[in-house]
């Protein structure tokens, strides 16, 4: 936008009748061209530098699909395939596998780790104490039980009741009918009913709605078989105490010391002890009312060892504790598939995981007792899936690729400038789009930047790959393999042959997937000598040749920058910063700003001029009329 005029007194030819905007227009027009032709040339500056752009980001979408991660698309084709007809293992091969047979006989003993339970279970039954003196008020008073969440009232009959005995019997044959015999079990002993119930939960309340059993049976509101694990441990009914007179609880697992105070919840510690450094996993069964720890490392070495220091937390958990010995995992195998008994040999892993030659074999299970196993597992390459994912990866090639020759192949009309304003606000929208779209065709045309990414590109898969071992023997070469380029005019595009392929990798599976993943042992930098980098290009396979010319090019550190991140920045830092482009583009805007400042002064000389002018006629004017004036009254 032109800067506003410092004068804001124009006069226009009411004086001289003459139509001064036009005129002042007309004359600014030779002036406005050289301001047009310096924005048209920042506009194409923009429009390349969106095209380089988009070019820079599908460079970087394609290394990021198929180089960004350890488990790359190379790995993947490499990757062998494991058939096996056994739910007791999985089988996982990794890239560095190779094909063939593994004979698992017999999976002798599976790891396990050492585990720690409590002797016995660790909550308080509930207790009901009679008292006697108050029976005669018993009958027809209620109590609320609940046994694993079914929950029932029962009534005490309209007897007598002299003895704890009596209430004893009551309470039983009533638990018996709402819940069935032996599922709840009365003991007495003096005033003092216990609940208990094996492998279940039971708990006894007072009823709500005032038949409670009053002074003639004391009990807590709410009492349980099992612990409630998020009370303070002060408050938590254990079989055992854990406090023994004492404000607070210390004690060791396998030698890492633990403390803690009576407001603690059980809860608490076992989350604290499971985020430790001791190596156990500590937890709680409310099946069976027992804690156990389980040691994180399996086999016969894992240990658990706990001993009280403060208090008797351990104790009161554990008791005396039974332990259970961790086992290595111990499996007769042939690394070669054979049943031959003399290729069978015995390999003993501290986990369930073995890796045989690249083969990750994981225990799930045995067969019961002595019974052997007799596993045959087979590694091979799956040819259809290798053949699918070269197929995709050679579409994508040629998507990315014809974004680049489509750009360096395009016509460019020199008639089809970017529009000034003036051009815009005589046409319409869609006929700004069509324009513009032919305008911006073919900037990039013979491109040089583009022109060298394309060859580097093309060379990766023309060019044979050799042997590793003598560099001077070639490996082979891509159309061995069906896969080429076919006409000129598809610009290197290449096809694939799924026959010629297929058979390819049904013949000999290695050395396809070697010309594509095959790698040097020479390291990539952009700072290598030429030397180093054609040695390590011609050893390459296909993929790790486009991954090196990827890495080039979008390069954006030190001195050797990619081209094109050169001229338009990085899609990893959103195309930000100072660049190549956003210079030369910050250079013309200034200099449009600086031309647009020239042209307001000129316009406003011209005013100044056409204003002086206005004036003076109006005076001459104003000095004929006078004149004329005198004259007619002299007549």
């Amino acid at each position: 936008m032109a800067p506003s005029s410092a004068y804001t007194s124009r006069i226009t030819g009411i004086a001289s009748g003459l139509d001064t905007e036009s005129i002042v227009e007309s004359l600014m027009k030779v002036s406005r061209l050289k301001v047009d032709k310096v924005a048209q040339q920042k506009t194409l500056l923009e429009w390349k530098r969106e095209m380089y752009q988009n070019i820079t980001s599908k460079l970087y979408e394609f290394q990021q699909k198929y180089f960004n991660t350890a488990s790359s698309w190379a790995n993947e084709i490499s990757r062998l395939s494991a058939s096996y007809n056994s739910s007791l293992i999985s089988v996982t091969a990794s890239a560095n596998a190779a094909a063939g047979s593994i004979f698992i006989q017999d999976i002798v003993s599976v790891a396990t780790a050492a585990k720690l339970e409590s002797s016995a279970p660790v909550s308080a039954d509930p207790q009901i104490l009679v008292n006697t003196e108050n029976l005669g008020d018993l009958a027809g008073k209620t109590l609320v039980v609940n046994l694993n969440g079914i929950e029932k009232t029962i009534t005490f009959s309209d007897i007598e009741y002299a003895t704890a005995s009596d209430v004893a019997d009551e309470i039983q044959s009533q638990l018996n009918t709402v819940f069935g015999s032996g599922k709840i079990a009365v003991n007495l002993n003096g005033d003092t009913i216990t609940l208990s119930a094996s492998n279940s939960t039971i708990m006894i309340k007072t009823s709500t709605d005032g038949s409670d059993p009053g002074d003639a049976l004391t009990f807590a509101s709410y009492s349980s078989n099992r612990i409630d694990l998020n009370v303070s441990l002060a408050s938590a009914s254990l079989r055992n105490s854990a406090l023994s007179g004492e404000d607070k609880i210390e004690f060791t697992i396998n030698g890492k010391p633990f403390s803690f105070d009576a407001t603690v919840t059980l809860s608490d510690i076992m989350r604290i002890v499971n985020a430790s450094d001791a190596g156990v996993k500590m937890s709680y069964s409310t099946l069976t009312d027992k804690f156990t720890l389980v040691s994180t490392e399996t086999g016969a070495t894992s240990d658990i060892t706990i001993a009280d220091v403060t208090g008797n937390l351990m104790g009161a958990l554990f008791g005396t504790g039974v332990k259970t010995a961790g086992t290595d995992a111990i499996v007769r195998l042939s690394v070669d598939g054979s049943t031959d008994p003399e290729s069978i040999i015995t390999v003993t892993r501290s986990t369930n995981t073995i890796d045989v030659n690249g083969i990750i074999i994981t225990i799930k299970g045995k067969e019961a007792g002595a019974a052997e196993e007799n596993i045959t597992i087979n590694l091979s390459y799956d040819t259809e899936a290798i053949l699918n994912k070269i197929k995709d990866f050679i579409t994508d090639y040629n998507a990315l690729l014809s974004e680049i020759t489509t750009k360096l192949s395009e016509e460019y009309d020199r008639d089809y400038l970017p529009l000034t304003q003036d051009q815009k606000d005589a046409m319409t929208e869609k006929e700004i789009e069509l324009w513009e779209k032919k305008a911006k065709t073919g900037l990039l045309r013979n491109d040089i930047y583009l022109k060298s990414i394309a060859e580097e590109l093309k060379k990766c898969f023309y060019m044979p790959v050799m042997e590793l071992s003598d560099n001077s023997l070639p490996l082979g070469i891509l159309s061995e393999i069906g896969i080429a380029t076919t006409i000129y005019a598809d610009k290197g595009k290449l096809t694939v042959d799924e026959n010629k392929l297929r058979n390819a990798l049904n013949a000999n599976p290695e050395k396809v997937i070697a010309l594509f993943a095959q790698q040097s042992d020479k390291s990539f930098s952009v700072y290598a000598t030429n030397e180093w980098l054609t040695e390590r290009f011609n050893e390459e396979g296909i993929f790790h040749r486009l991954s090196d010319v990827l890495n080039t090019n979008l390069n954006k550190t030190g001195t050797k920058k990619g081209a094109l991140i050169n001229l338009v920045g990085s899609p990893t830092d959103s195309y930000k910063g100072e660049t190549e482009y956003s210079k030369r583009i910050k250079e013309l805007k200034e200099k449009i700003d600086y031309l647009e400042q020239k042209l307001a002064k000129e316009e406003d000389n011209y005013w100044r001029k056409f204003t002086a002018m206005e004036k003076a006629l109006a005076k001459l004017n104003q000095q004929n009329s006078w004149l004329m004036g005198l004259y007619n009254n002299k007549q």
